[in-house]
């Protein structure tokens, strides 16, 4: 079976072979492992960079008492991983600590956010991890875009009443294009989701620094949001949520109502008998069919095991 390897593994894995840190190789190397194809054909190739991750983690440890470079890698937990990023003072953090109730650090002055920090968005009945980072620069470090790749998706928080926004939008796109991420949908080498949040909507030149961006970043929707007033923070959230290209589907008992509070998250386009490997691989080998019932026409009719399942669909399955 073929490996059908992605343009961001084969980035990846350039950016491995050029590394000359203990710290870079392990990077790399950890965002190769999320990016590559789940399937038959790439077992060997996850298998060999499992070893090669152990020996540079027992190399990394010998190295005690020496100076490293510092570097962040966070596991990715609940429905999907978000990275969110910007340049100074855009209202970055205030976004991350409205939605996720993370204390993080929030002032009027430049650099409050030194280190990335984490927190979850919960949304509806699921979480999201949120990962604010600190403010995009010219000498931002790898690792702030070894985050931003290795994500889920990734959100660009723009302050729309600055007086440089277009000299900290070309930053950024420069920065981006450097690390090949594009935030827009032209010719892009890597296939990330990235939403464009423009903050401070409520400010006098907020219209005409719009126009700017529209300008510089074309054939992209942008979400206006205040944060200062509260607005537009609930579509944020639904738009985070549809960034990560995954389904909630419910699970229901034999004879039994539905369990709606713990669903079984999963890629858009996912069957019902992947639904039923990420219970459990021993079950999916067991399954026979499934009943579902659904937002359209199904009301406890009988699917086979490959067909597609949508948003918030509950299914039964038959062993």
């Amino acid at each position: 079976m073929p490996a059908n390897l992605t343009p961001q593994y084969l980035e990846a894995d350039k950016r491995f072979k050029q590394a000359k840190t203990t710290e870079e190789k392990i990077a790399c190397l950890q965002e190769m492992m999320a990016v590559i194809p789940k399937h038959k054909g790439t077992e060997k190739m996850r298998a060999d960079m499992k070893t090669r991750l152990s020996k540079l983690m027992k190399q990394k440890g010998k190295k005690s008492g020496t100076h490293r470079a510092v570097w962040y890698h966070f596991e990715k937990q609940g429905a999907g991983q978000v990275a969110i990023f910007g340049t100074v003072n855009t209202g970055k953090s205030s976004v991350v600590k409205i939605l996720t109730g993370c204390q993080t650090e929030v002032a009027p002055y430049p650099f409050t956010t030194t280190i990335p920090i984490t927190g979850m968005l919960i949304y509806e009945d699921v979480q999201i991890q949120l990962i604010d980072t600190p403010p995009l620069t010219e000498d931002s470090p790898p690792w702030l875009f070894h985050i931003l790749r290795t994500a889920d998706s990734v959100v660009w928080i723009v302050d729309v009443s600055a007086d440089d926004l277009l000299e900290t939008t070309e930053l950024c796109i420069k920065k981006l294009q450097g690390a090949n991420l594009y935030p827009s949908a032209e010719n892009p080498a890597v296939n990330k989701k990235m939403l464009i949040v423009a903050n401070k909507t409520d400010q006098p030149n907020a219209k005409f620094g719009l126009e700017i961006l529209k300008e510089l970043i074309p054939n992209t929707q942008f979400i206006e949001v205040s944060v200062s007033r509260a607005q537009g923070l609930e579509d944020l959230k639904t738009r985070i949520f549809e960034s990560l290209d995954v389904i909630r589907v419910y699970t229901k008992p034999q004879g039994k109502p539905p369990d709606l509070t713990d669903p079984v998250i999963m890629k858009k386009g996912g069957s019902v008998m992947d639904a039923a490997k990420t219970l459990h691989k021993d079950f999916a080998a067991k399954l026979n069919y499934a009943r579902l019932w659904d937002n359209d026409k199904h009301n406890g009719q009988r699917v086979d095991r490959n067909y597609v399942l949508k948003d918030k669909d509950i299914i039964e399955f038959h062993v």
